[in-house]
């Protein structure tokens, strides 16, 4: 960077904020059709030695990347930085409020960034935090309040400003810090209704809602030459389906992405399954950075266990480990699944690890470049100057993970390729759970569980290859109509559907004239042909029909059994064996040849498993007559879950009383 730049990024001399200046690029303008989604930057120093310059970098570098960032009327969406904690410039703090400087650099020190909104009674949510925060085991050794320069700030920033309040101080349980903080950081936001950027013993996050050099500008303590770091782990936002805010701009505790997650939903289900406090108004990235901050803070997994876990490999990239790893990855893709796969390019920190990953379908770029001081991870690797290089570029591959260890001690940092850190997580984790051996997690394991090999159990029994008929009856009480019939038999004849349109384009069954089924009332228009290429393995993984029946593998032990059953398609057949029409035999017949099961056969699958007896239960769907609809709702709602809270796994919805006709 030019001397000018330099001075203004340590405080030489005043910045102040205009959109001109702050899109001013170091090199030259980015043309506004050259758009691209978010930037992530990420360096670690090679000697493990905290210094000034990773953060001297890293502006610069966000600031080359500010094409792939958005803006509202010429205002960044946001940008920010993950970092060690400034020990020296809070050394000062705490010795001006009576205490020992030296107690910064206890394993117990913590500090804490909280934005307080503007409308919120600051004084009295200031009261109670502190009260919060004392009875949950942390003791205030120093405060800071507004310590900004908010007229670096662009008009709409300045009216989204929070205050930013800084708290550092000591976990009276040392042994159990990272969990007290995480649950203290949880019951902040939760009771009082702030945002909580960061609340860690080794880390802290500034971001602001504008461009880099806002940001360089708007915090005084990234220009203080005290402030030193090992790591620096930036993001410029680009904001595509959430208006910008501060609380939203990444990084988060943990993580920075580019990308999105496109099971959100799915994400958000699994999460709270597991007890992930999910927050109600979070965003995709924020509810992956919960989930993540939850296994590792909450629940003792290191970083690199709980990104294997949450982005896992695909299956067929499981397959083709080497043999002591497959079971174990397997277990490990069983008891989450694939919930967090994007696109998305993740860098993500938590004390001494660092965690760089694409993801299985690698549509965000994330390369990885070194520096003779630095390994860096970034978008573009245009970010770090030819002359610096010291190898190649690399980019990450689909699905591929980079780990770096910080070793502070040592003075060493240590990169981990992906086939190194895929046993670092499996040694780490056998540890953890006092396993030693793949061995001992039991039968599941021994070929990599269901999701390996194409059998399906139980049909031996199949039945003669006959047509099957039914009668008109049989296929009015399902709903058929003659065009239903008509349709079937024209795909029969030719294979393929006798419409020519992509997608339905008939009426929406709430509009239609005439009579719907329940199923009609759920379409899906997809636009296939707009996808880009994807090679045949991730195809299968992220177009996957097959489905998953009874309960995941316990994460905490790998060697309980709970009988996972997997179909290859999610269509069960049966259900009428005693309707003389239909022949078991020939339906089980086709079930098998279609990789599922017939209803029957899977119930017997659930069957006498455990002490406790059955593992399904049937629910009766019928309305009584005397319920209302919402009523009846609410019933099998109660009865589903006192029926999962007994130990079922399967629960099979039944309306076979109404054929009673007493329903």
């Amino acid at each position: 960077m030019s001397d000018t730049q330099s001075r203004e990024l340590h405080g030489e001399s005043p910045v102040r904020y205009s959109p001109e200046r702050a899109y001013r690029p170091l090199v030259s303008p980015p043309s506004v059709e050259d758009k691209d989604a978010c930037a992530i930057y990420a360096s670690v120093r090679k000697d493990a030695t905290p210094s000034h310059a990773p953060i001297e970098l890293a502006i610069p570098a966000l600031h080359k990347m500010l094409h792939r960032a958005g803006n509202v009327d010429g205002e960044g969406d946001g940008c920010g930085l993950l970092l060690d904690l400034p020990r020296k410039i809070w050394a000062e703090e705490v010795r001006s409020g009576g205490h020992d400087p030296s107690l910064t650099l206890d394993d117990a020190f913590a500090v804490a960034h909280i934005f307080i909104e503007r409308s919120q009674d600051r004084e009295r949510i200031q009261h109670d935090a502190r009260e919060l925060l004392g009875q949950g085991g942390f003791r205030i050794l120093a405060e800071r309040i507004g310590v900004v320069d908010s007229p670096a700030l662009g008009p709409t920033a300045r009216e989204e400003e929070p205050h930013f309040w800084q708290l550092a101080g000591l976990v009276a349980d040392a042994s159990r810090r990272d969990r007290v903080l995480f649950d203290l950081l949880i019951e902040l936001e939760q009771k009082l209704d702030v945002h909580v950027p960061s609340f860690s013993a080794t880390t802290c996050v500034y971001k602001v809602m504008g461009a880099p050099k806002v940001l360089g500008a708007y915090y005084p303590d990234l220009r203080d030459e005290r402030f030193e770091t090992i790591g620096s782990f930036g993001h410029n936002r680009y904001s595509t389906n959430t208006w910008p805010s501060f609380k939203r701009v990444q990084p988060f505790s943990v993580l920075g992405h580019n990308g999105e997650i496109n099971t959100i939903e799915q994400l958000r289900q699994e999460a709270k399954m597991l007890g992930v406090p999910i927050h109600p108004d979070g965003s995709d990235s924020q509810d992956l950075n919960r989930t993540i901050d939850t296994l590792v803070s909450r629940d003792g997994l290191s970083l690199a266990e709980a990104m294997e876990m949450i982005v896992p490999p695909i299956v067929e990239e499981i397959r083709s480990l080497p043999e002591d790893l497959r079971p174990f990855y397997m277990y490990l893709r069983q008891a989450m699944g694939p919930f967090a796969q994007g696109p998305v390019a993740l860098i993500a920190r938590h004390a001494a690890e660092c965690v760089f990953s694409s993801d299985a379908l690698g549509l965000r770029p994330l390369w990885q470049v070194e520096t003779g001081e630095d390994f860096v991870f970034s978008s573009e690797p245009g970010v770090v100057p030819v002359a610096a290089m010291v190898s190649e570029p690399k980019p990450l591959a689909p699905g591929e993970k980079a780990l770096v260890l910080i070793d502070r001690s040592a003075k060493r940092s240590t990169l981990h390729a992906h086939d190194e850190m895929l046993r670092i997580v499996r040694k780490s984790w056998l540890r953890r759970n006092g396993t030693e051996e793949v061995a001992d997690y039991g039968r599941a394991l021994e070929s990599g569980g269901p999701l390996e090999g194409e059998e399906v159990p139980g049909y031996s029994d199949a039945g003669p290859e006959e047509p099957v008929k039914v009668a008109d009856r049989v296929l009015a009480g399902f709903g058929w109509q003659r065009d239903d019939v008509k349709l079937v038999q024209q795909m029969a004849s030719n294979g393929s559907e006798p419409v020519g349109s992509l997608g339905y384009d008939g009426p929406l069954a709430a509009l239609s004239p005439e009579r719907q089924n329940l199923a009609d009332y759920f379409k899906e228009t997809v636009a296939v042909v707009t996808n880009p290429a994807i090679d045949r393995e991730r195809e299968i993984e992220h177009f996957s029909t097959r489905a998953v029946f009874g309960a995941r593998p316990p994460l905490d032990d790998p060697a309980e059994q709970t009988g996972i059953t997997v179909t290859n398609i999610p269509i069960l057949l049966g259900g009428h064996h005693d309707l003389a029409p239909i022949g078991d035999g020939v339906y089980r017949k086709i079930a098998a040849d279609h990789g599922t099961y017939l209803l029957e056969d899977l119930w017997e699958e659930f069957q006498d498993r455990d002490e406790s007896g059955t593992r399904a239960r049937a629910i009766d769907v019928a309305l009584l007559e005397s319920e209302t609809t919402q009523g009846a709702i609410e019933r099998l709602k109660q009865e589903a879950v006192r029926a999962v809270s007994d130990g079922a796994q399967l629960l099979v919805l039944t309306d076979r009383t109404v054929y009673d006709g007493e329903r």
